[in-house]
């Protein structure tokens, strides 16, 4: 969870996105009934691909970065397997690196071996992240690619 304040900040609680208005006009029409105590908000539930999308944005966004096997969990084994293989090319370059349980970097051609074993075994990419600095200056890039492959 985290809160955002000012136009078009979007604040995220509970699994629910809330978003403000972009403009000025609208901005203080909304502080004005938030003051006045009417206060609502767009769609509470804003769909299992926005959802993805956000769970990808916030992640990588991060040091941490995302966590493979819980995104897995949650938004289906297919969709982890396909953006991983957008990321592949950027796991080889080093822009992106795949991570162990341990959150042990994995060689490009360890990840590659994972991929082509469609989980077989298990995965051991548990976590993926962007590279400091290379990976987080491309970050709008490789997030972009992402939400191509969440919601096409």
């Amino acid at each position: 969870s985290f809160y955002a304040f000012g136009l078009g900040s979007a604040s995220y609680i509970n699994g629910i996105r809330f978003s403000r208005p972009r403009r000025m006009k609208e901005y203080a029409e909304w502080v004005q009934k938030l003051e006045n105590g009417v206060w609502s908000h767009e769609s509470g539930n804003s769909g299992i691909k926005d959802m993805a999308m956000d769970v990808v944005m916030l992640s990588l966004r991060t040091a941490w970065g995302l966590d493979v096997q819980s995104f897995s969990k949650t938004f289906g084994r297919s969709l982890t397997e396909s953006l991983c293989n957008t990321f592949r090319p950027f796991v080889e370059s080093g822009l992106v690196i795949a991570m162990d349980m341990e959150r042990r970097a994995l060689q490009p051609s360890e990840f590659e071996l994972d991929l082509q074993h469609d989980g077989e075994n298990g995965s051991r990419v548990a976590f993926i992240r962007l590279s400091d600095p290379d990976g987080f200056l491309l970050s709008n890039e490789l997030i972009s690619l992402a939400f191509g492959i969440i919601s096409p």
